[in-house]
């Protein structure tokens, strides 16, 4: 079995050798790892940015900004549910905390 190293090295001779250049391999790079980071948590950002060892914002930027991640991205987004008329009165309401006996008038 090949060692990481040596993997790295096939591909990176591959790639010279096809004319690419570092933006472009490092771009598909990290195209790929991300998109196997989102794969690997279901699309939550929060949690494949902790995996990915970056700043969810950063994660939410680099999704926006890769031509090759926008589908992903959109394909991610969770969809929001609609709230209506009859559901915004049918929602518990919470009532605001008491105060007990013992610190009344305090």
């Amino acid at each position: 079995m090949l060692s990481i190293d040596d993997r790295l090295s096939q591909i990176i001779r591959e790639l010279i050798g096809n004319g690419i250049t570092l933006e472009q391999a490092v771009e598909a790079f990290e195209g790929k790892y991300i998109v196997a980071a989102m794969e690997a948590n279901r699309g939550n950002i929060t949690r494949a940015s902790r995996l990915l060892g970056v700043h969810r914002n950063t994660l939410h930027n680099k999704l926006r900004s890769q031509t090759m991640l926008n589908g992903f991205a959109a394909s991610t987004r969770v969809p929001r549910r609609r709230v209506t008329a009859r559901s915004a009165k049918t929602a518990t309401v919470r009532e605001p905390a008491r105060k007990s006996k013992s610190t009344r008038g305090k």
